[in-house]
């Protein structure tokens, strides 16, 4: 076989592909919006505090800045809204990380100024979180796309679970005012970059994800592993070399949580250094470590803890998570089902009984051993401290889901029709029940 021929004919494969992604990308966010925008006309929505907050609507620019403003600005989006115009005013605002506020208000502040006479600033505001999230979710499809060809070295399942990616069950929450399609993007970014053994940029995209969400912690890990824990880092190396990697991967986790560490300090500083309401009670977080006020908000406001949902009150919410939650064992049993040794010890060891062949490529490859560590660490927080019914979008930034659908629906028609029948159904729901004021948030 002449190898450069067939390399000559996989580029414009891959460009291809690729356009397409972004085109798929492009006509999914434009649908749902106008899903959203339609469902909004006819149903009323179940909650109208989205009215109260934006101005009237005098000419017909303002009329659709309104319109748009109107889905996108649900449930956490007005925290968001409200921080990117104000800044951080009260306490439970802690919960929502300051990356997203801050890139709304600038663009509020140059390219849409112009807006904010037309609709005000509060509907320019959603709109920019909107157009945010849009674009970084196009950004994020084709980011995911090119780490699966690194992850799994095989383009066809990179390019299904790329286009699995654009109709994800978490639809609408892509294209509103939240951090999902921004978070994903960074880290997306990030694992792709220490795939190519670039950990200092990749350090600095997890940084910015700290400072997105508070999860983004979670996701130094790859570094960790990627510099001194995976058994090729090791090869050819003594002790001195790999001392030296310990402490430049040290280097490359502080840096990467720097954006939480940051934030946590902020509000440190805001809340017990100079208190905004010096009557307040002294909080838990003020007196140092292991509290901080991101965890303390969550616990006194959202009620988050350790098994604290587990009430027959919350069993419709668990029913919501289900397919998610059942996608997720299915995928991570799977995986260790094909090795138990190798998932045991790091990769370390093999099962003797396997060709090294059959674990380099696609959903069973070495490469997906790092992502599916993350997967059981992000399933279990999920199922017994967080809001159960947020795993559908918490795990949009977990590449691993979207690689094992693509292993599944490229089995059988059945199996492929079951598979995108959730992620389209679950999310065209989504998209009406989100456009409504509708849970689940």
């Amino acid at each position: 076989m002449d190898t450069r021929s067939t390399g000559a004919k996989r580029v414009p494969l891959e460009r291809d592909r690729c356009w397409t992604v972004v085109k798929y990308a492009l006509l999914s966010r434009v649908a749902c919006l106008i899903l959203g925008i339609v469902s909004s006309a006819i149903v009323n929505d179940y909650d109208a505090s989205a009215q109260l907050v934006l101005a009237p609507a005098t000419t017909y620019l303002a009329q659709v800045l309104r319109a748009l403003a109107h889905i996108v600005l649900r449930w956490d989006a007005f925290y968001f809204v409200h921080i990117a115009g104000s800044g951080y005013v009260y306490e439970q605002e802690h919960a929502f990380f300051p990356l997203l506020p801050i890139l709304m208000r600038t663009l509020t502040q140059t390219v849409l100024r112009p807006l904010v006479a037309v609709g005000g600033e509060q509907a320019v505001l959603a709109v920019a979180g909107c157009i945010i999230s849009n674009a970084c979710f196009v950004a994020a499809a084709v980011t995911l796309y090119a780490l699966g060809q690194y992850t799994l070295r095989n383009e066809r399942l990179a390019y299904i679970a790329s286009l699995l990616f654009v109709f994800a069950p978490s639809n609408m929450f892509m294209s509103a005012v939240y951090t999902e399609s921004l978070f994903a993007w960074l880290v997306f970014s990030a694992m792709l970059c220490i795939a190519r053994r670039q950990h200092v940029v990749a350090s600095l995209l997890l940084c910015a994800s700290s400072l997105c969400r508070s999860n983004g912690v979670m996701y130094a890990g790859y570094l960790v592993w990627d510099v001194v824990v995976r058994r090729e880092a090791w090869i050819g190396k003594r002790w001195t070399q790999m001392v030296v990697r310990a402490v430049a991967a040290a280097g490359l986790v502080a840096v990467s949580v720097l954006g939480f560490v940051g934030f946590q300090i902020y509000g440190y500083r805001t809340h017990c250094l100079q208190p905004l309401y010096p009557n307040h009670p002294s909080r838990a977080y003020c007196d140092g470590l292991p509290a901080t006020v991101y965890g303390f908000v969550q616990a006194e406001y959202w009620d988050v803890g350790f098994l604290r949902y587990y009430t027959w009150s919350q069993i419709p919410n668990f029913l919501l998570a289900a397919p998610m939650i059942v996608l997720s064992i299915a995928g991570i049993y799977t995986y260790a089902a094909h090795d138990s040794v190798r998932l045991a010890t790091l990769g370390w060891k093999r099962r003797p009984s396997l060709q090294t062949a059959s674990l380099d490529t696609a959903f069973l490859g070495n490469g997906l051993l790092p992502h599916i560590y993350l997967w059981v660490l992000l399933l279990a927080v999920a199922t017994t401290t967080m809001h159960v019914q947020v795993i559908t979008r918490m795990f949009s930034a977990v590449p691993a889901v979207f690689w094992f659908a693509a292993h599944l629906a490229s089995k059988d028609r059945f199996t492929q029709c079951i598979v995108t029948g959730y992620f389209v159904g679950y999310g065209l729901v989504g998209v009406v029940l989100f456009s409504n004021f509708f849970p689940p948030a």
